[in-house]
This record gives structure tokens, sequence and C-alpha cells, in this order.
């Protein structure tokens, strides 16, 4: 006898869970409400990821976001949608964009067996890690693709500047 076959909750490990029906649904409720809990509190600052939130059924499109030495480019993922029905801004070094993603069409004498598209409106606000020049970003969509395009300012950076105090 080894002493982890004293320790009880090794023992439960041992034992084999029973088998779950799929159609226990309280169950797998627990489950994935102990997975989203594990994810939500294992991120610093507690960030609500995108994939998180489409789990509520919101529509959230993903973003890259990459620099070179001239500018700042961020691609969002917005399928479904024309550039009718996105709004891009820039206020106070934030790039927002902002849309809805409609549902077609609705049909009553349909019954549906799954439903996994989401719809809805979105906001993304994206802090710029440097001063950009506001009147030349440029934003394109293209099959379902939003490129924006900000150019770095090339006003040299304030760092700061020490002031002597003299004497009075």
């Amino acid at each position: 006898m080894a002493i982890t076959d004293l320790l009880p909750w090794k023992r439960e490990e041992r034992a084999l869970a029973p088998r779950r029906r799929e159609e226990d649904l309280f169950l797998t409720l627990r489950d994935e409400m102990d997975r989203m809990m594990e994810e939500f509190f294992n991120e610093p600052l507690f960030s609500l990821r995108p994939r998180m939130l489409e789990r509520f059924g919101s529509f959230f499109p993903r973003v890259d976001v990459s620099e070179n030495d001239k500018e700042i480019v961020v691609t969002a993922e917005v399928p479904g949608m024309d550039e009718n029905d996105v709004e891009v801004s820039f206020k106070n070094g934030i790039l927002t964009i902002k849309g809805e993603k409609r549902a077609e069409k609705e049909e009553k004498d349909r019954r549906y067996h799954r439903i996994e598209r989401t719809y809805g409106s979105f906001r993304r606000e994206i802090e710029m890690p440097c001063e950009v020049e506001e009147d030349k970003i440029t934003a394109t969509y293209k099959k379902g693709e939003l490129t924006v395009v900000l150019p770095k300012s090339t006003r040299p950076e304030v760092v700061g500047k020490r002031i002597p105090v003299q004497r009075g």
C-alpha cells in the first residue's frame, strides 16, 4: 500500500466517472460555466476576450494590430457585412470600429436544428501605442475584412523637459 492510497481525493480519481448522456443539460451547463470562470479569472486583469463574448451570442469581430516604422495596421474580420454596415472613427488616440451584423431573413415555417451564426451590434476600441496622423487614416473593406491604416506621426515625440528652479 502506498501513501497515495490513503489520500481520499486520489481514490475518487481512480474510479471511472459514470457515463453522461448529452441530454443532461444541467451538467453540460455547469461544465461550461466552470470553464468560462476558469478562463475569466486566469486572464490578466480579468479581460474579456472576443472568444468568451461570442459564447454569450454576441457578434464580436476579432482584430489584428501590427506596426512597422511608418504605420500601424488594424485588420478586423467582419464577414457577412458590407462597408456601409461598419463605422470607423478616431479620437484621443483611440480607434473605434463599430457596426451591426443583421440576420438576412427569418422564415416562420422552418424548424431549425442548430443555430451557430451570430448577429448583433458591436463596438471595438483600440488604443494606439503612439501618435498618428489623424487626417491621413484610411479604411478599406474587401471580402469580409476591414483594414485600417494609421500613419505614424512625424512630429518628434515629447519626452519631457527639466525646468531649472531659480532663486527668486
